[in-house]
Parts: C-alpha cells; sequence; structure tokens
C-alpha cells in the first residue's frame, strides 16, 4: 500500500492517451460513464485537471467544470476518476484533496460522486449530500401505443430556442441551465453526433418540446435530456416525449436498453417513468461542503 499511496501528481497539461485508457476502463468496470459531458470538456485544461499517475501509468483523475450561476457568479463542479484497485480510504482521501485545489478559495463547489467509497471520503471531508440524481432503466423496446405526434430532427437554427426551453426546464439545475447556444452547435459537430437522435417537438413553428438521446458503446440508449415548454405542461407531451425517445433509440441495431438520469426529488418524473416500466439502477450523489473554512 505504501507505494501506491507515494503515486506522483500533477497538474494535466495535455491529452495523453494514458487518460483515456483509464477512463474507458473505469467506464467498463462501472458500467456508466466515468466522466459526465461536461467534466469530459475539461480535460484539455491545465487549471482544470489532476492526474495522478503510479509507475507511469494514469490511475486517478481530478476533474472541474464552470458553470455560470444565474447571478454571474461561477460554480465549480467536480468529478474525480479512480482506479477500480485503488479506492481505498487513505488513496480517496488523496485524490479528493488533490481535486479540491482545482477550486479558488472564493469559489463555491460542488463534489458529484457514483461510488460509495468517494461518499465517505466526502463525509470525512465534511461534505453532505445536497442532491441526488437516480439512473432508472427499461429493456427496449418498450410496449405500448407510439406517439401521436410527429418530430423532426434538430437543425442549426433551433439552438436559441433550445436553450430558452431547457433554461426554463431546468431553472433548478445550475449544471444543466448553463447550457448555451455554442453547445448545441458544438454537439452537432462532434464526430458520431445523428440530427435524428435529437427530436423536435414543434407546434405552429414554435418548439415546445425536445428530447436529446445518446447511444453508448456498452449497449445502453440514453435519453440525455428531455424538457417540455412550462405553458404545455399537463398534457402528456413528456410521457409522449420519452416514449418516442424510446422508439428512436430502440431502431439502433446495438441499443439494448434504454436509460435516463432524472432528479431523486422530482416524483412526478419518477412516477412517470415507473408507470412506463423504468426500474433504478443507481445513484449519483452531488456533495458539498458543510463547514466553511
Amino acid at each position: 500500500m505504501s507505494q501506491r499511496y507515494q503515486a506522483a501528481v500533477y497538474r494535466y497539461w495535455m491529452h495523453d492517451a494514458r487518460i483515456d485508457a483509464l477512463v474507458a476502463r473505469v467506464s467498463d468496470h462501472d458500467g456508466a460513464p466515468a466522466l459526465s459531458d461536461a467534466k469530459s470538456a475539461g480535460l484539455g485544461d491545465e487549471k482544470r485537471t489532476i492526474v495522478i499517475e503510479e509507475d507511469d501509468a494514469v490511475v486517478a483523475l481530478g476533474v472541474a467544470a464552470s458553470h455560470l450561476q444565474p447571478d454571474g457568479t461561477e460554480h465549480l463542479a467536480l468529478e474525480t476518476v479512480l482506479d477500480p484497485g485503488l479506492r481505498f480510504a487513505e488513496f480517496e482521501d488523496r485524490l479528493l484533496a488533490s481535486t479540491l485545489t482545482l477550486v479558488p478559495r472564493s469559489h463555491a463547489a460542488s463534489v458529484w460522486s457514483h461510488r460509495h467509497s468517494l461518499d465517505a471520503a466526502l463525509e470525512r471531508a465534511g461534505f453532505g449530500v445536497v442532491r441526488e440524481l437516480a439512473q432508472m432503466a427499461i429493456d427496449l423496446p418498450v410496449a405500448g401505443p407510439k406517439p401521436a405526434f410527429v418530430t423532426r430532427p434538430l437543425e442549426t437554427a433551433d439552438a436559441d430556442a433550445i436553450v430558452e426551453l431547457n433554461r426554463e426546464a431546468f431553472a433548478s439545475h445550475r449544471e444543466a441551465a448553463s447550457l448555451d447556444s455554442s453547445d448545441i452547435v458544438r454537439t452537432m459537430s462532434e464526430e458520431g453526433f445523428e440530427p435524428d437522435g435529437f427530436l423536435i417537438l414543434e407546434e405552429h413553428q414554435e418548439v415546445v418540446g425536445f428530447c436529446w438521446t445518446r447511444v453508448h458503446a456498452n449497449g445502453d440508449g440514453e435519453i440525455y435530456r428531455i424538457a417540455v415548454a412550462p405553458k404545455r405542461h399537463g398534457g402528456g407531451l413528456g410521457r409522449s416525449l420519452v416514449l418516442a425517445g424510446f422508439d428512436h433509440l430502440a431502431r439502433h441495431p446495438d441499443v439494448l436498453r434504454g436509460v435516463l438520469w432524472v432528479d431523486s426529488a422530482n416524483q412526478q418524473a419518477i412516477s412517470l417513468y415507473e408507470r412506463i416500466g423504468m426500474t433504478h439502477v443507481s445513484v449519483n450523489r452531488e456533495f458539498e461542503r458543510l463547514i466553511r473554512d
């Protein structure tokens, strides 16, 4: 254990295939992406990434993503990636402490965790849970009637309307609400992006809902984000958009299961997903420091 505890810690300054190897290895082991999209995008920023090496292999990462709040302040959301063989208390504590050095003293920050060993490290460091996201899943295709409406693929001209609808739908979610038009344009330019997988629901030439889907290498088809205009709530559009998203994913030859993440406090949405037939499979927790210096 002493040899492992002496692993070297570096600020990351360039892309390294060893980092990709760690992320892929941990994703395969845990059965879920090791990093969220926002954190993956930060891997090229030396001010936002910590790397821990051992015997010339990258064994741990700490990554920060910046989210602008409605009051103009910056909030940093942190995630860590740790080799499954190193998830003991001392290493978790060291990785967490190293990752927290990415946060300027004046900034607010939170840490996302989906492993028990990190939960324990956060509690030892004086952090407590402030939010939980539940992952739910269902085998595809979903039985039942198809949606009555027709959706269309995302177009570049939709970016501003999507951002505004997203802002209204996720006003209480600081990470999801930070989506901007450049994020949409960048997403559309990514390798492997399929416009048909971003379903747009339009009424009278106005975007009133969307269902953003993604396909993962492990055979999961994810509803990455879904939103309905507040003025159209209560009409069943949310349920129909979920079914439309899963119907689209079920036609993909490599997709066997549909998944999505939902705020554990959103019992209305959870009940809807359960009525469709979805079940709970995992939880991702957001921690904040309970006692500040």
